[in-house]
């Protein structure tokens, strides 16, 4: 009877407010997903491209990958150790990840968080992770988005897994320019001492995982590994949706 009830209420509510693909704007009236399409999605999930196991970047062949990194990274000491991404900063997950983090459609974080759930399944990655830590934002940057899309997403993932999280405690204290315009030398200016740590105990001897939306250079990600190890934590990992070319 309840379920009967629902049907009619999602029926009407379709008619009202006709729902449509977040990525391709598809009518989705007669699609069991709420905001992602069946094409999108399987566009989405197709088989990935051998990796790095460092950065992510894509690995042409004859590329080997080791600890130290690729080719691509090796020199960049990176201080996280290994980096794990749903797919390309492109296609429908680009156009997702636009619509979440800078059209403010915060109900993304659910689809797009589990997005992630069924990455570290299939990594068999879940046992290894300690604490979950999303990369933070400075608190005017959080006041003017209105959400931290990170930790939306690592809420969902720990909720789901039954994972401890940690929030508050890596914060960001300096307000610093968006990365996408800039250099890699000043990526790296820019978030020199971008970080802190509140309460190193908290991740002591512990493996943490660090979820974003997008890697590029991994220079943000990095100095946030680099605080997480300084306080004591045994490894960081990165955990993105996506990973983009500079």
């Amino acid at each position: 009877m309840l379920t009967a009830i629902q049907n009619t209420f999602t029926g009407l509510l379709d008619i009202l407010y006709p729902r449509h693909c977040f990525a391709c704007n598809k009518n989705l009236h007669e699609e069991e997903n709420i905001y992602i399409c069946k094409i999108c999605l399987e566009n989405i999930k197709k088989i990935e491209p051998r990796r790095c196991n460092k950065c992510g970047f894509e690995l042409g062949p004859g590329i080997t990958s080791s600890k130290k990194g690729c080719p691509e990274c090796e020199n960049a000491n990176l201080r996280f150790e290994r980096s794990f991404f749903v797919s390309d900063y492109k296609g429908p997950l680009k156009d997702l990840i636009h619509q979440y983090k800078y059209n403010k459609h915060e109900c993304l974080a659910k689809p797009l968080g589990d997005l992630l759930i069924n990455l570290l399944s299939h990594k068999d990655m879940i046992p290894e992770i300690d604490v979950v830590v999303p990369v933070p934002l400075h608190w005017k940057k959080r006041l003017e988005r209105g959400f931290n899309q990170s930790e939306l997403m690592a809420k969902r993932i720990c909720k789901k897994l039954s994972l401890p999280i940690s929030t508050n405690n890596l914060c960001r204290i300096k307000n610093t320019l968006s990365q996408t315009q800039l250099l890699r030398t000043q990526r790296q200016k820019n978030v020199s001492g971008a970080f802190k740590v509140k309460q190193p105990e908290v991740f002591y001897k512990k493996q943490v995982f660090l979820v974003d939306d997008v890697l590029t250079t991994g220079i943000t990600a990095s100095e946030c590994a680099r605080n997480l190890k300084s306080a004591g934590a045994k490894k960081v990992h990165f955990l993105a949706l996506a990973r983009a070319k500079l």
